[in-house]
């Protein structure tokens, strides 16, 4: 795929992409400001699951009630609508690492799609996107689409990339995805519910690695400050709008890989429009969870997330309970 059908593919010309971008900031101003609370929605239904699978209808409605929880909206649709317009192409970055079953689902890319779709976002202006075609394949979608269908791309599909000029936050030097700069006009990060042996935790915030060229040198002292001054790229603040988890199946211990003995069925998604309050919660979930199985605290384990009280710090997002608001239903 050269540059050509990739642009085409995704339904914007350079032009068209800017002028995306320019409509979307005058209409919708960027969704991290400093504010006194947060919404994290986590919502369950423990009949979410059929037949040994899952019940595609019952996902989607889960999702639209996150969404809705998360934006504190009438429904999801009229949540969406505040964040996204018919002229945005909207990336989404999955979390594809693991692999089936612990990353984002078939059911719940398809619920996306149709909820983006409900607000008014043409399916062939929606890009699914990963570090790498590899790391598509392995979460079990094929490469390509767009036209009238969602994108699934890496950042090594031709016509993608990185920026060739290094680009600098805090302590991180990197050269971003081209698929975030040049292509995109709104982010939607969509991680999964995962303990992580070097990060703590590896839900949302994390998942923001896969925006630059060299994660890998950015895992010392437990990626802080790393994963805050990721997310702090002004391109990062200026286009995510929503931090969306595949919390169906969930880890405690042992990830970022997949580990069956230490998964278990949560049946959940969580949302919110801020990362940082939602890794806090998150981070509580894993807890509790380890607390059941009589395993150590994460500080226990000295892998405690730190970089979630730097990016707090910074005004990046909100790590203080008592200011998070937790809808919770299921």
């Amino acid at each position: 795929m050269d540059r050509r059908t990739f642009v085409k593919s995704v339904g914007l010309s350079l032009t068209m992409g800017a002028t995306s971008s320019a409509c979307a900031k005058e209409k919708r101003p960027a969704v991290r400001k400093t504010s006194s609370t947060s919404r994290v929605a986590v919502m369950t239904d423990a009949g979410v699951r059929k037949n040994g699978g899952l019940n595609a209808g019952r996902v989607k409605a889960l999702l639209d009630r996150a969404i809705k929880g998360a934006f504190g909206s009438s429904d999801a649709t009229s949540g969406l609508g505040g964040i996204v317009g018919a002229a945005d192409v909207v990336g989404v970055k999955l979390n594809c690492l693991a692999g089936p079953p612990l990353s984002p689902t078939r059911e719940f890319t398809d619920a996306l799609v149709a909820a983006l779709v409900s607000a008014g976002v043409a399916p062939g202006r929606i890009v699914f996107f990963e570090r790498g075609e590899r790391d598509i394949r392995k979460g079990g979608f094929e490469v390509g689409g767009g036209g009238e269908q969602p994108a699934f791309l890496g950042n090594d599909s031709r016509g993608a990339g990185y920026e060739r000029e290094l680009a600098v936050s805090g302590q991180v030097g990197s050269c971003l995805s081209r698929i975030l700069t040049k292509s995109i006009s709104v982010l939607i990060n969509v991680g999964v519910l995962k303990d992580h042996n070097l990060a703590g935790v590896g839900v949302a915030t994390k998942n923001l690695f896969g925006l630059i060229h060299n994660p890998n040198k950015f895992h010392e002292y437990g990626c802080d400050p790393f994963v805050a001054d990721v997310l702090a790229f002004p391109v990062v603040q200026k286009k995510l709008r929503l931090s969306l988890v595949d919390a169906l199946t969930a880890q405690y211990h042992g990830g970022p890989g997949y580990l069956p003995g230490y998964a278990w069925e949560m049946n959940g998604i969580l949302a919110s429009q801020d990362p940082i309050a939602l890794d806090r919660v998150a981070w509580d979930v894993i807890e509790n969870e380890r607390r059941k199985k009589s395993l150590k605290t994460l500080t226990e384990e000295n892998r405690a997330p730190k970089w979630i009280r730097t990016a707090a710090s910074r005004g990046l997002g909100l790590d203080d309970l008592s200011k998070i608001k937790i809808i919770r239903e299921g």
